[in-house]
């Protein structure tokens, strides 16, 4: 296990952006940036051996800076839409920056995913270190947090969020990382192949907005208790699927290791843990035309969001899960995201067993 820090660039202010890669025994590894906690490379082993980076991104901070859809990043401090850029804690009205027509999108103008975070590698493991202040974005209560991204030998990545807030306030963080696991840049993104444990999930209305019902996923382009292609399911005549044209949806999770993704090209799965209780489901829908790090390019639905979270808006539904936060408590959440290849494992674990 080898960590690498090395200079990834500036921001248009002339800050200086560094690029922290932790590599296993496989010779497979992960790449984050001390911008935006930003999940930058998740390069894995294909069917056939070859290095595959699985995850969109660019490589330069400029690009970043330019590019929209908050890709690899870290958003918050709340993630997802909040209805009228307002919520009600303790009897006052906070008023948040609007970003999205009338609403309040992923933290605000910069939130959590255009800041620059301190970071400390030990181990097999980064930990990137962001204190929010008192009124930023409109929030209430100085916010300390941590995000740990740990890589291990078998491929396995957890990214564990802890925070601490000295007064009352409100929390959603997730991982804002396309997906493709065919391979960042391949145009079968909405090929993959997806299974998801829940039986619910809150619909929107015409808006795009979460209405505050939930509906059962049964017998709906939601229903993914077995594995099926993205592309069938997305089904433009679905009014829920029209409204926001694609995947843009919560599913409500149950269990554990709730979600496997799968690309049959690249023979590349995953599957996916959260103690989060739904997961943002996002088509990329409104990605913007533009050239990744691959020199491919990328456009609408070239990667799939799975971004564990709590309700969209919740902090103004009372029969949500509830994102408040009391002050002086430490609160985590974790996701672990389990890369392998069916073939290859097959494959190894016939030949250790002949070697035995």
């Amino acid at each position: 296990m080898s960590i690498t820090k090395e200079l990834f660039g500036y921001t248009k202010d002339r800050k200086e952006i560094h690029r922290w890669t932790i590599e296993n025994q496989r010779g497979n590894k992960i790449s984050v940036l001390d911008y935006g906690c930003i999940l930058q490379a998740v390069v894995v082993k294909d069917r056939y051996g070859k290095d595959i980076d699985v995850v969109l991104g660019f490589n330069s901070v400029e690009e970043y800076e330019q590019a929209g859809g908050f890709i690899g990043a870290v958003a918050g401090r709340v993630a997802n839409r909040i209805t009228g850029g307002c919520f009600e804690l303790g009897g006052t009205c906070y008023e948040l920056y609007k970003n999205d027509g009338n609403n309040h999108l992923h933290g605000g103008k910069e939130g959590f995913s255009r800041k620059i975070w301190d970071c400390m590698a030990k181990g097999q493991e980064l930990c990137l270190k962001y204190i929010s202040c008192d009124g930023e974005e409109g929030y209430p209560g100085t916010l300390l947090t941590l995000v740990r991204y740990i890589w291990t030998d078998d491929d396995t990545l957890t990214m564990e969020c802890s925070y601490l807030s000295n007064r009352d306030t409100v929390v959603n963080l997730t991982n804002h990382s396309y997906f493709n696991l065919n391979g960042e840049g391949c145009e079968n993104a909405m090929d993959q192949e997806l299974a998801v444990s829940a039986d619910f999930y809150t619909p929107v209305g015409t808006d795009g907005l979460v209405t505050g019902e939930i509906y059962k996923t049964g017998g709906t382009c939601f229903d993914f208790h077995s594995t099926r292609p993205l592309r069938n399911q997305c089904l433009e005549s679905d009014p829920q699927i029209h409204a926001t044209s694609g995947f843009d949806h919560n599913l409500i999770l149950k269990g554990r290791n709730q979600i496997h993704l799968r690309g049959l090209e690249s023979g590349v799965e995953m599957t996916m843990d959260t103690d989060s209780p739904g997961v943002q489901l996002y088509s990329g829908n409104y990605l913007r035309e533009c050239t990744g790090k691959s020199g491919k390019r990328y456009g609408r639905r070239s990667g799939i969001c799975l971004e564990p979270q709590f309700f969209p808006n919740s902090v103004n539904f009372t029969h949500f899960p509830t994102p408040f936060v009391e002050k002086n408590k430490w609160y985590t959440v974790k996701t672990k995201y389990h890369f392998y290849t069916s073939e290859l494992w097959e494959q190894n674990n016939k030949e250790g067993k002949s070697n035995e």
